[in-house]
């Protein structure tokens, strides 16, 4: 149980329902928060027990969005929307940094229809905002921009897009092995120029793991997927565009 004064009213939350019911053995519990009026005792995704301080409505862009506030802080009323873990400092803003759809994305643990959209699309090889636009609906490129980089800032959507790319790939059976031979064919070939094979040497010492850290694991990413433009520059030996796309990793 935790307490908190707001505007010199004490409030608890409560750890689950059994604590909850030894001190308010008969009061009605609304199992989905969402639908919580003023006053009420609700349920939040983690199985704690608060009261519902405020409902109202907020304009968000171009129409407007019910949410509730508790002791935990402020939520909007939909069902992606999770009310769950510690109080917020400040619990009259949508997030502990004011940016709650950020904190919902980041911290969501299951993708999304959408995600699993967004993810196909990227994989396919289309640029990461006309995918977001293709998944979700909006037609704002400065919004979508913003968005899919934030989800490709998460581990969840970007097993996601690694999952459709191997598909695409075994589909089109591209292995680590047949590239890395391509990889070669070109730096043992008389013709093709030092410069590139310079940077392809570069690439490869850096997956064989001579170099370290961070590098590898993004060039090590390069076998794990590429987008259209990428597989088309194996299969025509564009070795810029090769040596380039084991440095391109979105995200």
């Amino acid at each position: 149980m935790k307490k908190r004064r707001i505007k010199k009213t004490e409030y608890v939350l409560y750890d689950n329902e059994p604590e909850f019911r030894e001190y308010n053995p008969k009061t009605e519990i609304v199992p989905d928060w969402r639908t919580g009026q003023e006053g009420d005792w609700v349920l939040s995704d983690d199985g704690q027990i608060c009261q519902v301080l405020r409902r109202k409505q907020a304009k968000q862009k171009y129409k407007s969005v019910e949410y509730i506030r508790t002791i935990i802080g402020t939520f909007i009323c939909r069902p992606e929307v999770e009310m769950k873990g510690e109080m917020r400092k400040n619990i009259y803003t949508f997030s502990p940094g004011g940016n709650y759809a950020y904190e919902q994305i980041k911290d969501r643990k299951n993708p999304t229809r959408r995600e699993f959209l967004f993810a196909k699309y990227v994989a396919t090889g289309e640029n990461i905002v006309d995918a977001f636009k293709r998944a979700y609906p909006t037609n704002n490129d400065e919004y979508a921009d913003r968005q899919s980089k934030l989800l490709l800032s998460t581990e969840r959507v970007r097993s996601l897009i690694r999952e459709e790319i191997d598909k695409v790939l075994n589909e089109a059976e591209i292995t680590p092995l047949y590239i890395l031979e391509k990889m070669k064919d070109i730096i043992e070939n008389p013709h093709a120029r030092d410069g590139d094979k310079v940077n392809l040497l570069k690439e490869l010492v850096t997956v064989a793991g001579m170099k370290d850290t961070e590098k590898r694991s993004e060039s090590v990413t390069v076998f794990q997927g590429f987008t259209k433009e990428q597989l088309s520059a194996i299969e025509g030996k564009e070795v810029k565009k090769l040596a380039k796309a084991s440095r391109e990793i979105e995200g």
